[in-house]
């Protein structure tokens, strides 16, 4: 079973995404900051990392420059409810430092898991 890492402060979006992900057959461990995701990375094995690019403290794209210096070649996909306003960045840092994909927030359980299927085979 792949064990699939969220790190997201908001409570709802964590508890939706975890119900969405085990419906499916997958582990999900989830993180409200970034300090907590990064001992769950180090804690368990884990096969993706999706991460809020808006977090208190150290940004999403801060945290996943970290979990890719401590787990290179674990794929990395960020979400954010301002995709739009953070396409740029996102569009920039996609393809380096683990980054494999973006989701949209507000987003389907089908959007969920095809961005999971593509990050976790690094095809998006």
């Amino acid at each position: 079973m792949q064990t699939i890492l969220i790190i997201d402060d908001e409570w709802s979006i964590r508890e939706v995404t975890t119900l969405m992900l085990e419906k499916a057959g997958y582990k999900a461990v989830s993180a409200a900051s970034a300090a907590d995701g990064l001992a769950a990375l180090d804690a368990q094995d884990i096969q993706l990392v999706i991460i809020d690019v808006v977090l208190p403290g150290k940004n999403g794209l801060e945290l996943a420059l970290e979990v890719n210096q401590r787990k290179p070649g674990v794929p990395i996909m960020l979400m954010s409810g301002r995709i739009s306003t953070d396409a740029d960045s996102i569009q920039n840092f996609t393809g380096h430092f683990g980054i494999v994909c973006s989701l949209a927030k507000p987003f389907t359980p089908d959007q969920l898991l095809l961005a999971v299927k593509k990050a976790l085979a690094s095809s998006c």
